[in-house]
């Protein structure tokens, strides 16, 4: 593939590589050449470590011989042949040739001495042995003189030796400092050409970045006269580039037409105060209503008709808790009151049809919701779930926490109806967050409990302003209540 048809990303890559690699094998030449140089370091002064134990050897050897001749018992036999052995196999690493090299030429002196001192020790020893004393004494006499020239021939040796391995030493530590030097210099020249690709790299990514900058900067000054990109890359900035020039040519052709579309916009000015105008109206009526309602209930106090009052008053109340509770939130406490005022409207109207329990187990003043979520929930219960129910109906209110979740408030409505069909349901919850009515509800149930007395306000759009307000689509759950019936459950969070 081409440069040109190269992404950003892949051009990143390929430097990162490239320079990881040559890190890599400038890394891996340092410590090979550094591991060689220091093996050949700590093995500078491995001969001297030789004939350390070479002299030990010897000394074992002729202790052993010296006990024996002392002695003469069996541990002290046993130990002169085992320290013997041992030297013996120590002299075959030594020259076994004579040599114009110095170094070679004395440890071949220092195995003719072994050699020696070794055939005069097991001659004292094996005369020792025979009972004569005479040859014994003479043999261990020669072996003690070859003994110590063996002992004067070793330490020359590990003397020059000595001499040798520190100039070694000191060779393999200008080669090391040499190496160090220069894998560092080789280090610096990598890190200087990768910050110089990486500086290219940048500068042909950030130039047409620039130009984009500087035409968006002459965009947001409303200059709409600007040449079009001509960037061929096709990579993210040619990506970019491509955009912006799609963007320009609409820009130019919306304003094009905003002059076009000018004078048609002048016409719609006077359907946009018609439509303000009647929206003032709507606001007007329920005002209009609720003074009516007023009225009335003053009225029948003038009359002496309490139950008439009493029920206007309920209405009049509920009304006002609309009007001034409408797209804000409310107490948890306020909301009981309202379907409270509610029930006693309901009641008053169909009779002893169906009762009203109410078990509040928790304080409800200091919990927040949204405003008229409580009372659509039991007009609900009442329009849909009790539909066709003469005698005997039920619908409870409940509030407490909730005993399987912690933290939780739980407010249950439930009625003991004809029961919610189960693909309803369904869709209502999945539909909720479209804030529509669902028409299959009022297609199941009838009309005479739901007749003209509802708030307007359904469940869907109940479920939607819930989930809105608390960010929790999983907060309203809808069962089969025990029995039959249905049951609507909120949780909510008590803080």
């Amino acid at each position: 593939m081409s440069s040109k048809y190269r992404s950003i990303r892949s051009r990143i890559m390929a430097s990162a590589f490239i320079t990881f690699g040559l890190f890599a094998l400038v890394i891996a030449y340092f410590f090979v050449v550094v591991s060689l140089v220091l093996s050949s370091i700590s093995s500078s002064y491995i001969t001297n470590q030789e004939l350390d134990v070479y002299l030990s050897l010897m000394e074992d050897t002729e202790s052993s011989l010296e006990q024996y001749m002392n002695l003469r018992n069996y541990e002290t036999i046993d130990s002169y042949y085992s320290n013997r052995a041992k030297l013996e196999t120590r002299t075959l690493y030594l020259a076994s040739h004579p040599s114009q090299d110095p170094l070679i030429q004395k440890e071949y002196v220092v195995a003719r001495l072994t050699e020696t001192f070794l055939g005069y020790a097991d001659s004292a020893v094996y005369a020792r042995r025979a009972n004569n004393t005479e040859k014994s004494a003479d043999a261990y006499d020669q072996a003690l003189k070859a003994y110590t020239w063996l002992q004067s021939a070793v330490a020359d040796l590990n003397a020059s030796y000595f001499k040798s391995n520190i100039a070694r030493y000191n060779d393999l530590l200008r080669q090391f400092r040499s190496v160090t030097a220069s894998s560092l210099a080789l280090i610096g020249t990598v890190m200087f050409l990768n910050v110089l690709l990486l500086y290219l790299l940048v500068t042909n990514i950030m130039q047409p970045l620039e130009d984009i900058s500087v035409t968006a900067n002459r965009l947001a000054e409303r200059d709409f006269d600007i040449p079009l990109f001509t960037y061929e890359k096709q990579d993210e900035i040619g990506s970019i580039t491509r955009a912006f020039n799609r963007m320009i040519i609409s820009i130019r052709e919306y304003i094009d037409t905003i002059w076009e579309k000018a004078a048609a916009e002048n016409k719609m000015q006077a359907l946009v105060q018609d439509a303000r105008f009647k929206a003032l109206q709507n606001q007007i009526n329920p005002h209009f209503l609720f003074n009516t309602i007023n009225t009335g209930a003053q009225l029948a106090m003038m009359e002496e008709a309490d139950r008439t009052c009493s029920f206007l008053e309920q209405v009049a109340d509920f009304y006002r808790y609309n009007l001034q509770h409408t797209g804000k939130e409310a107490t948890l406490q306020d909301e009981i009151s309202l379907v409270d005022a509610y029930m006693y409207i309901m009641k008053t109207r169909f009779g002893d049809r169906f009762i009203f329990e109410k078990d509040i187990r928790i304080t409800a003043s200091d919990i927040l919701l949204p405003a008229m979520t409580l009372q659509p929930l039991v007009e609900n219960a009442i329009r849909h779930g009790l539909y066709g129910i003469e005698d005997g109906g039920r619908v409870q209110l409940t509030v407490g926490f909730d005993e399987e979740h912690v933290g939780l408030v739980a407010i249950t409505v439930a009625d003991n109806g004809v029961g919610f069909p189960a693909e309803v349901r369904e869709r209502l919850l999945a539909d909720a967050d479209d804030g529509e009515q669902i028409p299959s509800v009022d297609a199941v149930m009838g009309e005479e409990l739901r007749g003209s007395d509802g708030t307007g306000i359904g469940l869907a759009n109940v479920i939607s302003r819930l989930r809105m307000y608390y960010k929790n689509p999983e907060l309203f759950s809808i069962e089969d209540a025990e029995g039959g019936g249905t049951r609507c459950i909120i949780r909510i969070p008590h803080v």
